[in-house]
């Protein structure tokens, strides 16, 4: 009896179906469109970009005092005494009134400026650089002022690292601006430490894409009693030692200044023949020798004959500074007593020092 019910059952389903009585499932025909699926319209994120990266700047450039994870998330520290034993007097609570603060990003690096910008201080207020980075010793540097010149941040030697340059004074009238130049790559390597009595200027004097470095430098004689000059040497960057002296290779610089010593002293040996310049000696007013009495009564008789002398020490010493020893001699030789030339060329290279061309 069971069976039979199965089977009439599945004969009504079957004869139902065949009616029409029950749709089967739809299949889309082909003469409609075919469905297409519509996103929201989403605008793209920014891409990533890279962080502040800095160009050559006149000296300060405020900067966020923060700047999440990079280079670090350690707070500034501010440098409160100075080796040498100079304080900043500060409250408790450093604020804004009482320290001046300035940052700029250098590679891995944090540089920070700081003054005292107390008005009861007269100027130049005393100021501190520092540069910092996660897990590196902070740098600090003192002056009046110190401060980040205009170069830092550019790449100055052209080997694709950024460089720091510093001007450090001490303060005193009679001493110019320390200048010091860092490396800020994966480590902290200074590559400049010079002195001058006026700013210096960065330039590419061969075209090469690295900076030379001209500082101007005022020199008083320890031979001629009554010469100084304010000339000029040039520092090059060489890879493994940094920048070194290297004004014989740029004997450009010194030109102009040559020429016009030169047609100077030409002028006045037209003018006064036969009358040789003699170069006093430092014991001038105390011991004077037989030739710093000759020096004396010339120069009493023509004040153009203290020029042509002063003027004949700065031609040896540019000379024997750009390296042209040869010319030297030649100038001297043309010029002073035919007695006399071996000493003075002796002297003026004692003036030099250092500085000679090797």
């Amino acid at each position: 009896m069971k069976t039979k019910v199965i089977t009439l059952v599945l004969f009504c389903i079957v004869f139902i179906t065949a009616c029409g009585a029950v749709t089967p499932y739809p299949v889309p025909a082909t003469s409609l469109p075919s469905s297409t699926l519509i996103l929201p319209t989403i605008t793209p994120l920014p891409s990533a970009t890279s962080l502040p990266s800095a160009t050559p700047i006149w000296h300060y450039l405020l900067t966020p005092e923060t700047l999440n994870e990079y280079p670090t998330p350690e707070p500034a520290v501010l440098p409160t005494c100075d080796p040498r034993g100079d304080c900043l007097i500060l409250t408790p609570n450093v604020q804004r009134q009482e320290i001046s603060f300035d940052e700029l990003y250098v590679g891995k690096y944090v540089l920070r400026s700081w003054c005292n910008i107390d008005q009861r201080v007269p100027y130049p207020q005393r100021c501190a650089v520092t540069i910092s980075s996660k897990g590196v010793k902070q740098v600090e540097i003192w002056g009046y002022p110190a401060y980040f010149t205009k170069e830092t941040g550019a790449d100055l030697t052209g080997n694709g690292i950024p460089d720091i340059v510093i001007d450090d004074s001490s303060g005193a009238a009679d001493n110019g601006p320390l200048t010091i130049v860092y490396e800020a790559g994966d480590s902290l390597k200074k590559i400049m430490t010079t002195w001058q009595d006026y700013r210096g200027r960065f330039i590419d004097l061969n075209g090469d894409g690295s900076y030379e470095y001209i500082a101007p430098i005022r020199f008083w004689s320890q031979f001629c009693g009554d010469c100084q000059l304010l000339s000029s040497v040039v520092y090059e960057y060489q890879p493994q030692s940094g920048y070194v002296l290297a004004t014989y290779k740029f004997k450009d610089v010194h030109s102009a200044d040559i020429q016009e010593d030169l047609e100077f002293l030409n002028q006045f040996a037209k003018q006064n023949p036969n009358l040789p310049l003699y170069i006093p000696d430092m014991r001038l007013n105390d011991n004077p020798s037989i030739e710093d009495k000759i020096y004396t009564q010339h120069a009493n008789e023509n004040w153009e004959y203290i020029r042509a002398v002063r003027t004949l020490y700065t031609l040896v010493f540019n000379y024997l500074l750009t390296g042209q020893q040869t010319k030297a001699q030649e100038v001297l030789n043309k010029y002073a007593p035919p007695n006399k030339t071996s000493e003075y060329i002796i002297g003026i290279q004692k003036d030099l020092q250092n500085l000679l061309a090797p």
